[in-house]
């Protein structure tokens, strides 16, 4: 069994990753909204891309 790596999320805009949980759903479930610290964006992130979050949840 092949385990993923653990992906942090990152802006879309300036490719930083001091970013905070914005919203667990964005415009769609499988999504969530970040908020980049750096640039001050709300991005989205990809849920099935696994965080640290993610695991927590469960």
């Amino acid at each position: 069994m092949v385990l993923e790596k653990k992906t942090q999320p990152r802006c879309s805009f300036c490719d930083s990753i001091d970013v905070s949980l914005l919203s667990p759903f964005g415009t769609a479930q499988l999504v969530r909204q970040y908020y980049c610290n750096s640039c001050h964006s709300v991005f989205e992130f990809i849920r099935w891309q696994s965080t640290e979050e993610d695991e927590q949840e469960v």
